[in-house]
């Protein structure tokens, strides 16, 4: 399990679950996983409002983040994406909702805002990001040797400029430490043809994303996805996709620099601000697993300006994709 900062690490639905007997598989950086308390096949998904960046979690928890990366999973697969296989699970007692509300008997204190219950899927070692954009980690690689994943792209794209089609870039999904990038053949090498088949899923669907996303004005830079025969995990949330406005983004393209990210870039950023005992930035920290670097990271002092504005990031994103604010959606379409 990831390490978790005492100052978060904890929260009242988790001691509920337990003092209900409901079984924590594992704990990661952002969401606990449960075994369904009736069926074996099934899961118990529950966000948390913890943030990590760098590989490492931050000491502070962001206000009503897990609701939006809940809202938004849950949003992608039963509209946009509803025609991809996907672990979302329905409930018995009504179809347009999740299979989480059957067990609001049971368990009556459960937050249904930030849980999902899910089926349980194979989970490759792998981390599927796509990109319809040049940037992020792959761009230094790109412009040092003109390849991405280990497949040639011309010379000359600025950082940031829309790529004909999206680009598959693989990483190891790392239990402890850092994701390594992995060329495209790396991938199939280890996966074979069900993973071509995943690749393929998963493209499909964040062109589908990508398009409506941008017939709301917003571009999905790049995003992240798990799974092999089916959706996975949390679906193209700000945790794991990079968005900005189509204004923003041309602004950027005309004059140079970064678009103004509604996602965890913002965080990101002021990470990079950080005077470190092992360097400038957080990004200096190149080992989560060392006691040194574990203590600093827990001591950290997040200014409050710094969670609001993730918060607000966060909810913002969430709002202009479903097309209606946080609470109207969990009412209307999530019936919480």
């Amino acid at each position: 399990m990831a390490h978790i900062p005492a100052s978060v690490e904890t929260s009242e639905d988790m001691e509920y679950l337990l003092s209900e007997r409901v079984k924590l598989l594992s704990q990661g950086k952002i969401r606990e996983i449960y075994q369904h308390p009736k069926e074996e096949d099934s899961l118990l998904m529950v966000t948390s409002d913890r943030m990590s960046a760098f590989d490492f979690v931050m000491p502070r928890k962001v206000p009503q983040k897990g609701e939006v990366l809940t809202a938004l999973t849950h949003f992608w697969l039963t509209d946009i994406l509803r025609e991809f296989p996907s672990h979302f699970k329905r409930s018995s007692l009504n179809h347009w909702l999740n299979a989480v509300h059957d067990l609001k008997a049971d368990l009556p204190e459960l937050p249904l805002e930030r849980s999902l219950v899910i089926r349980k899927t194979e989970i490759p070692p792998f981390e599927m990001i796509f990109r319809h954009h040049l940037g992020g980690s792959v761009y230094k690689k790109y412009l040092d040797t003109r390849l991405v994943a280990g497949l040639a792209v011309q010379k000359g794209y600025k950082k940031w400029e829309k790529l004909p089609h999206p680009h598959f870039t693989p990483s190891t999904k790392a239990s402890k430490g850092h994701d390594e990038n992995k060329n495209v053949s790396e991938y199939i090498d280890a996966m074979g043809e069900q993973g071509i088949r995943a690749i393929q899923m998963f493209r499909s669907a964040y062109e589908k994303a990508y398009a409506y996303a941008e017939s709301r004005g917003i571009l999905i830079l790049d995003t992240k996805f798990e799974g092999l025969t089916m959706i996975a995990d949390e679906v193209i949330t700000p945790d794991s996709s990079r968005f900005t406005t189509v204004e923003s983004y041309n602004n950027a393209m005309q004059n140079g620099g970064d678009p103004i990210f509604l996602d965890k870039e913002f965080f990101r950023q002021w990470g990079k601000t950080v005077e470190t005992p092992f360097g400038m930035g957080l990004g200096s920290l190149k080992n989560p697993e060392d006691p040194e670097q574990l203590a600093f990271v827990n001591s950290l002092e997040i200014p409050d300006r710094v969670i609001k504005e993730t918060s607000t990031r966060y909810i913002n994103i969430g709002e202009i994709l479903t097309g209606c604010n946080l609470a109207d959606y969990q009412a209307r379409f999530m019936c919480v």
